[in-house]
Formats: structure tokens, sequence, C-alpha cells
């Protein structure tokens, strides 16, 4: 069988399934009556333009970096559905593995210098010292000596002290790798 015959065969199957065939490169005039794909319209987000019946989009869209192009993706449930990473606010001292607070060292309204010690958290019969990452004031304590504490929960609040904000890089950028966020 012919290469022309084979592609009038599968235009003939596309127009029975009530496709549209791909549009052919060759110069055979027979096959210039196939029927060419329309260009997908975009609409703002990166959304698609939908058809008459508002039918769910067979892919969704990617985009790595902002400049860079647009890829087309079946994207998993589980990466829909997913917890979106934020940057983590610095003054939210939190805990990091379920345990309980043994002693606490502070309380609301104390200045602390950095590396002073705040709390003590026994996890996995460690006692593991929380110290301060910077010099600032306690503003508020959420958890009580004896307390048992999940994986992720706010222990306590500290405030910065003026002089250090402004020395504080711009919390939307990544010094670590050049990214802006």
């Amino acid at each position: 069988m012919k290469m022309s015959e084979k592609r009038a065969l599968v235009q003939k199957k596309q127009e029975a399934a009530g496709r549209k065939a791909k549009p052919s490169k060759t110069k055979d005039p027979k096959l210039k009556s196939i029927k060419t794909k329309e260009p997908k319209a975009k609409m703002a987000g990166g959304a698609k333009k939908r058809g008459a019946a508002d039918a769910p989009l067979a892919h969704d869209t990617l985009q790595i970096f902002p400049d860079a192009r647009v890829f087309e993706t079946n994207l998993t449930a589980k990466f829909k559905e997913r917890v979106v990473w934020q940057r983590p606010d610095p003054r939210e001292i939190k805990s990091i593995i379920p345990g309980v607070v043994t002693s606490l060292n502070i309380k609301e309204g104390d200045h602390v210098e950095e590396g002073d010690l705040l709390l003590t958290f026994e996890a996995m019969k460690m006692h593991n010292l929380v110290a301060a990452p910077f010099a600032g004031t306690v503003e508020k304590i959420f958890v009580k000596e004896g307390e048992k504490t999940p994986k992720g929960v706010v222990m306590l609040y500290l405030k910065w002290d003026q002089e250090i904000v402004e020395d504080i890089e711009d919390p939307l950028t990544s010094g670590d790798l050049g990214l802006i966020v």
C-alpha cells in the first residue's frame, strides 16, 4: 500500500470518528482537502478557550521559569492537591518533631539576644535546646511546660528589634539560589 493511500485511510477513519485530520506536509493535490487543526486560543492566566460543551481541559500547563516556554502536560491528582510550599516566617518558632515542652526559659515581653536559650523540647528521648535565631522580644508564647505538641505547631512568636529589620534581606528573594519567588 502506498503512503498516499495510507494517509487517505487515516483521514477517512478520523472523519468517521468525528475528529479533524492532521494537516499534511505533502504537495499531493488529493490531500489538500484535509482540514487543519485550529490553534487553541489562550485566555488570561494560561487557561484555554473552551468549546460549547464546556468539557474539562485535556492538559494542564506548566511553566518553570517566567520567560520560558509553556508546556502542556498531564498533572496527577496528587500534584494538584498538594500543599503548596510557603517561605517559613523566621519569627515563628515551630516544633520540628512531635514532643513535650519540658521547660520554658522566657516569658512574654522578655528581650532575647541571638543564641539565648528559649525553651527545652523533649522528643524521641532527647532534650532539644531551642535558641533564639535573632535578637528580639518574645511577643507571644503558645505552649506551656509539660504540654505535648505535634509537628509544625508554632510554639512562640518573636518580634524583631528595629535595628535588625533594616539589615535583613528582602524576604521575597532567595539569596542561596538567586531566584525571585
